[in-house]
């Protein structure tokens, strides 16, 4: 509605003093004062005014581009009469659907005779090009009348130039020049008088109506429909069949609503009938996408926690307490403010955007704000390092690795696979709980974006890695009971790389199983396990076996003015005890390095801290002092200072640095204390 009344109004400034010629666009809209529009109004109808002056240019010399039905007698320029129905028709049919025991309405007899009725019985007709439109607008206005609660003294006639107007609320609805009675071998005040005779008797008929062509509603909810006319009586509703909806009416302030409760899936017709006249309109009843349980309340610690880790602990808190219908699909997005948030604090709210849909089901669309709150225990340090890149590419869709979760032991996650099919694939890191009761778990991870440089995604994985590290983040996440969780989804195009530093705890003994799988569809966040799947992640291997106590500690002295400390990252790998793997390049091993800097000279010298490659390229992530340092690529023996300082006499210095060798790059490396 709002559309066509602006269409309307900016015709109307079209037709007002100072924009073009009032005369000729008054057929289509009566004309309001100039000091009624908006400057910005003014200027779009002066751009309408142009455009129509354009198609009239346009009109063929040798072909009359009028039509004789206007006030006044004045001709009506055809280019404007089909720019008036082309906005009125396109508006018109976005309007919204309602329900109605009757209306006005047009009905199209010839190509240019059109026929107003209102509930099925003729009240006018009109000839001419474009007569439809024109009377689908006369129509449109008397509906909107109607709505308004106009009676029969709505209509009036008025004497004008060249014949009468028939007006509808103190408002020209069309005018009946004597050229136009005479087509109709009439006189143009019996002519007007008819109409206007006819137009009152259907203003005076009782109507009820309802704002919706249908009703769905959700098992368990309730709609409420207001009723809407002048028709008097009992208010009196049914449904057939009865079963799937319970129905009531209730009245305030005089406004009378039918409620309709969804009891059982299912569809039919409601009869809704006041007096003497009633409305049809169909009904379903289906079963919401999701319902909530409780209120979802995440779960984190630390200083600060990236974002995608709160999107983690909000997502499992919102699908604990959700309850999903079968076959339903969600998804969950922050809401943003504005600002690019990368790390948020614990104790705090965040506002995210729900959305759950499927098949024959009523959708979900909300805003929920979800608080994060604190908990007090840590990771610590890892106890177990579980390695997935044997084989790096993977060309089939197979389990990569697996294993269980141990009790009280903090196990860490290096996940690096390059897809090396020809079509997409999807990778993931599933956590099955075999219990008959949901099982909390503590996580930390970081993860890059899959694509082909698989430097880069290992290099984004490790700085994110480090950062929760070194904040101390973790999240609480809750397994549904003998359900998959998938802790990680990742799409790969061909040639693209994963690659995910995690790390896991079970505070408590629980039978909970993981598995790195390829997969050519996209799984579900988390599915029921069959009795197979419970059977076989019972007495799932460890495969490959995890690596033990993935931590180094280091400890250099460098004196000022002497020789340069060399202390290597990556040289000497992990061994696997009683199976004689030894885990080259220390991929996903931590190392705490402590540097002393000492000067016991009496001058001051310049200390630095210095990463170079030996093994090949490198992209690398550093923690200096508790700040993240991370270096671009890195070419063998090309130096990049992480960190310098003035080193005063007798002064002593400590640097901590924490790194972990990141997956695609090549080492070792080494770093390198000096003064110079």
């Amino acid at each position: 509605m709002t559309g066509l009344l602006r269409c309307q109004r900016l015709l109307s400034v079209a037709a007002a003093p100072g924009c073009g010629r009032a005369n000729t666009a008054q057929v289509v809209a009566t004309p309001a004062p100039a000091a009624a529009f908006t400057a910005g109004e003014r200027q779009a109808a002066q751009t309408l005014w142009n455009l129509i002056v354009w198609l009239r240019a346009r009109e063929s010399p040798d072909r009359s581009p009028h039509m004789g039905c206007c006030k006044g007698g004045r001709s009506v320029p055809r280019s404007l009469v089909i720019l008036g129905a082309a906005l009125t028709l396109s508006v018109a049919a976005a309007q919204p659907q309602w329900t109605v025991n009757w209306q006005f309405e047009v009905v199209v007899r010839e190509a240019q005779l059109a026929e107003l009725q209102a509930n099925g019985v003729p009240l006018l007709r009109w000839r001419g090009e474009n007569a439809a439109a024109l009377v689908q607008e006369w129509a449109r206005r008397l509906n909107d009348a109607r709505w308004r609660g106009a009676t029969a003294n709505a209509v009036t006639i008025a004497r004008v130039e060249g014949g009468y107007a028939l007006i509808l609320e103190s408002v020209p609805l069309l005018t009946v020049t004597h050229a136009t009675a005479r087509a109709w071998g009439s006189d143009a005040y019996a002519l007007v008088q008819q109409w206007a005779s006819r137009l009152r008797q259907a203003l005076s008929w009782e109507w009820i109506a309802v704002p919706a062509d249908s009703v769905t509603v959700a098992v368990g909810e309730e709609v409420a429909l207001p009723l809407f006319g002048n028709a008097s009586g009992v208010v009196q509703v049914e449904a057939r069949p009865p079963e799937p909806v319970r129905l009531r009416v209730s009245t305030t302030n005089d406004k009378i609503a039918v409620h309709v409760h969804g009891v059982d899936v299912g569809a039919g017709v409601l009869r809704i009938v006041k007096g003497r006249v009633g409305v049809r309109l169909p009904y379903r009843i289906l079963h919401r996408a999701a319902q909530w349980q409780r209120h979802p309340i995440a779960y984190a610690r630390g200083r600060q926690i990236s974002l995608l880790m709160a999107h983690e602990a909000v997502e499992n808190a919102v699908l604990n307490a959700l309850r999903l219908q079968l076959g339903a699909q969600w998804r969950l997005t922050p809401v943003s403010d504005g600002q690019a948030v990368r790390l948020l604090s614990p104790n705090t709210s965040f506002a995210w955007r729900l959305q759950v849909t499927g098949d024959q089901l009523l959708p979900v669309d909300e805003t929920v704000t979800v608080p994060l709150r604190a908990f007090p225990q840590s990771l610590g340090d890892a106890d177990l390092l579980v390695i997935s890149n044997d084989p790096e590419t993977f060309r089939d869709y197979r389990v990569l690795c697996r294993g269980t979760l141990p009790p009280a032991q903090t196990v860490r996650f290096m996940v690096h696979h390059r897809n090396g099919l020809p079509r997409p694939a999807w990778l993931a890191l599933e956590l099955l709980n075999t219990e008959e009761q949901p099982i909390e778990v503590i996580a930390r991870f970081g993860y890059g974006v899959p694509r082909e440089s698989e430097l880069q995604v290992g290099h984004e994985a490790t700085a994110r890695f480090l950062q929760a590290l070194t904040d101390d983040a973790a999240v609480r996440l809750t397994l549904p009971s003998q359900s998959a969780y998938r802790l990680f989804r990742f799409l790969l195009q061909p040639r693209d790389t994963a690659s995910v530093l995690a790390e896991l705890r079970l505070e408590a003994p629980a039978g909970v199983a993981y598995r790195v799988v390829t997969l050519p569809t996209e799984p579900p966040k988390t599915e029921v396990l069959t009795g197979s799947q419970l059977a076989e992640a019972l007495v799932s291997v460890s495969e490959p076996p995890p690596f033990p106590k993935p931590v180094r500690t280091l400890t250099e002295t460098h004196t000022a003015g002497g020789a340069w400390t060399f202390i290597s990252v990556g040289r000497y790998g992990l061994q696997l005890p009683l199976k004689g793997r030894v885990l080259h390049g220390n991929y996903g091993v931590v190392y705490r390095v402590t540097l002393r800097f000492v000067n016991p000279t009496q001058r001051t010298w310049r200390a630095q801290l210095v990463v170079e490659p030996v093994g090949g390229v490198i992209r690398g992530a550093f923690v200096v002092n508790g700040r993240l340092v991370e270096v671009p690529l890195l070419r063998p023996y090309q130096e990049r200072v992480l960190d310098e300082f003035p080193l005063a006499p007798g002064q002593t210095r400590i640097l901590t640095v924490v790194t972990v060798p990141a997956a695609g790059s090549f080492y070792p490396i080494q770093l390198i204390a000096r003064t110079q």
